[in-house]
């Protein structure tokens, strides 16, 4: 059986990257979601950084790098959203 496109056409990630990528699932979990999905909390990512209890730079590359997969993230399902029936 093949494998499905999204695995098959995964991007490679850069050494050390996947802790972000970890961070944003485990985040995820975080936003809240009703009428539509909002961001995920900035509270949720610094109480993310402070159980991780890395250094300092490493909290602002954290909260950087979830930003940016979180604007992403939103833009999709923005785009997703407006491709569906009403």
């Amino acid at each position: 059986m093949p494998l499905p496109d999204f695995i098959r056409d995964q991007p490679e990630l850069m050494f050390g990257l996947d802790i972000f990528v970890q961070a944003f699932g485990d985040l995820n979990t975080c936003r809240q979601t009703g009428m539509g999905v909002g961001p995920i909390p900035w509270t949720a990512i610094q109480e993310y950084c402070d159980l991780i209890d890395g250094s300092d730079d490493f909290k602002r590359d954290l909260h950087y790098h979830i930003r940016r997969l979180d604007h992403a993230f939103l833009a999709w399902c923005n785009d997703r959203n407006k491709e569906s029936p009403k």
